[in-house]
């Protein structure tokens, strides 16, 4: 290699040590070596993302603060006092035109729901207040009497049908020894904002039941609760005649769905002896074992009618009917 071409390759290597040279330090300088400009592009993403959040809140405001004012308005009042009065003299209202007797209405302590956004803010200063700022309120109250089934039925409807803010805790029925006369024992719970009053339309609002009572008729005519005494027939001297074997009688026939309730732990069914009057209440999903081995179990029951399964025949029964006489 003469002098010239030496001179050449010299100059190549140098033109290329620099380019290189140039292009690392275009990379560190921009942050793409270092990882400085990846850290910056995702904390970008974040502040995009919060402000996007913060922009989708603000359009459903409005409509939150309408549902919440639906609920404020249909609430008892603002503060414990009044809720307190006004929910006792509504349920006694209720049973009085209703027709239950001896009517009894207690209510129990108040309970204070706390912020779900306590964590948002900070423990002292300005925001302290609103970490412990009560969400609402919660009251629960206590009813009980007696009657005929028509007059605990229409309780109950009427109490559905109510225009303002409540949930029934639980609800049971306990008829005399001829079930003609129930003795109903409820819970109801009402909630309300403290410092927020409702609107004025909830004091003379309408009744507006999702259900006619008319659909409860039947079970108020059947009254699965009252049975007929048993009348023991003249006592005959039997014909000395060896007797035919006796019929195998299906047990279920004995057994008779009185109720659908929504219970403390779900939906149950209460079924009675028509023989014995012994009673018991099924859940769904729960098993019970009658008469030679037959075991029951409740699949489903809403309304007036509960399936059952016995091995592997499963049928619908309806209020007041034994257990031998499924629904077509």
């Amino acid at each position: 290699m003469n002098r010239r071409t030496r001179g050449i390759v010299a100059i190549a290597a140098v033109g290329m040590f620099l380019a290189g040279s140039g292009v690392v330090g275009w990379m560190v300088g921009s942050g793409r070596l270092g990882g400085l400009r990846s850290s910056i592009e995702t904390r970008i993403a974040t502040y995009q993302n919060v402000l996007l959040t913060v922009r989708r809140e603000r359009a459903e405001r409005p409509e939150l603060d309408r549902r919440l004012s639906a609920i404020v308005d249909r609430s008892l009042g603002s503060e414990l006092e009044a809720v307190d009065s006004d929910l006792r003299r509504r349920l006694a209202g209720l049973a009085d035109t209703s027709g239950l007797r001896d009517a009894s209405v207690s209510t129990l302590g108040a309970s204070v729901v706390a912020t779900p956004a306590a964590r948002e803010f900070s423990r002292s200063g300005s925001e302290r207040a609103f970490r412990e700022e009560p969400d609402f309120a919660v009251l629960s109250a206590n009813v009980s009497g007696r009657g005929p089934l028509e007059a605990v039925i229409r309780f109950l409807h009427d109490l559905d049908a109510a225009a303002w803010v409540k949930r029934v805790e639980y609800v049971r029925f306990d008829p005399d020894a001829e079930g003609r006369i129930v003795a109903l024992n409820a819970r109801i719970s009402t909630l309300f904002v403290p410092g927020a009053d409702p609107g004025d339309g909830i004091a003379g609002a309408p009744p507006t039941p999702m259900h006619s009572i008319d659909r409860y008729q039947s079970m108020i005519a059947a009254n699965p609760f009252a049975f007929e005494a048993e009348v023991p027939e003249p006592v005959v001297t039997p014909v000395p005649v060896k007797p035919p074997p006796p019929p195998r009688i299906d047990p279920r026939s004995r057994w008779m769905l009185t109720g659908v309730v929504e219970g403390p732990d779900g939906t149950e069914a209460w079924v009675r002896n028509v023989q014995s009057n012994e009673t018991f209440e099924l859940p769904v999903g729960g098993t019970r074992r009658l008469d030679r081995g037959v075991e029951l179990q409740l699949e489903w029951a809403e309304g007036d009618i509960a399936r059952f399964r016995v091995g592997d025949e499963t049928f619908r029964i309806l209020i007041g009917s034994t257990l031998d006489r499924p629904l077509p």
